[in-house]
C-alpha cells in the first residue's frame, strides 16, 4: 500500500525544492518532488513551473515545525549580523 503524500510547501525552483528535502531527510522525514516544470521549456508557465514538496500525511505537523524553526534560525543570524561591521 503506498503512502498517502501531502504538500508541505510549493516553490518556484527544483533547486529550492531540493534544499528543503534535503534539510528534512536529515532531519529524519521522508519528503519527494512533484513537479510538472518542463526543462525544454526556457521559462515557467504559470502552474507548470510550481514545484512541490510533499511529506508524508502522518509526518506534515512535524515537517512544518522544522521549516518553520529553520527559517527562524535563519532571520535570527541574518538579524545578528546586520549590526556587524566587517573589518
Amino acid at each position: 500500500m503506498a503512502a498517502d503524500w501531502e504538500i508541505l510547501e510549493i516553490v518556484g525552483t527544483e533547486e529550492e525544492a531540493e534544499l528543503i528535502v534535503g534539510y528534512l531527510e536529515s532531519q529524519g522525514v521522508p519528503s519527494q518532488i512533484e513537479s510538472a516544470h518542463s526543462h525544454e521549456f526556457p521559462v515557467n508557465v504559470t502552474a507548470l513551473g510550481n514545484v512541490r514538496v510533499e511529506v508524508p500525511a502522518g509526518r506534515l505537523e512535524e515537517a512544518q515545525r522544522l521549516l518553520a524553526q529553520r527559517e527562524s534560525l535563519g532571520a535570527d543570524e541574518q538579524h545578528e549580523g546586520a549590526g556587524e561591521e566587517e573589518t
